[in-house]
C-alpha cells in the first residue's frame, strides 16, 4: 500500500468518526438549531466520505455524484434555516 492510499484511508476513518459524533450531536441536540448543524456535518461528511472513495477507487463519475450532492445540499441547508427561524419567531410571540 501506497502513502496516497493510505491518507485517504486515514481521512475515511476520520470522517466515519465525525459522523458519528453527528449522529449523537443531532440525537441529543437541546434545540432544533443543534439538530439542523448536527445534520449538515453529516451531510458534509457523508459529501467527504463520497469524494475520498472516488479518489480510492479512481471513479471520477463520483465526483460528478458529490457535486450534485452539495448543490443540493446547499438549497436543503438554507430550507431548514428558514424553517428554524419560523418556529423560534412563532414561539416568541406566543410567550409575549
Amino acid at each position: 500500500m501506497n502513502t496516497p492510499q493510505l491518507a485517504i484511508d486515514i481521512a475515511l476513518v476520520l470522517v466515519v468518526i465525525g459522523v458519528f459524533a453527528a449522529i449523537i450531536r443531532a440525537a441529543i441536540g437541546p434545540s432544533r438549531a443543534d439538530r439542523m448543524v448536527a445534520a449538515e456535518l453529516g451531510f458534509v461528511a457523508a459529501v467527504s466520505a463520497i469524494v475520498l472513495i472516488a479518489l480510492r477507487l479512481d471513479e471520477p463519475v463520483l465526483f460528478d455524484f458529490a457535486l450534485i450532492a452539495v448543490l443540493i445540499g446547499f438549497l436543503t441547508t438554507i430550507g431548514l434555516s428558514r424553517l428554524v427561524r419560523r418556529r423560534s419567531d412563532q414561539q416568541q410571540e406566543d410567550s409575549a
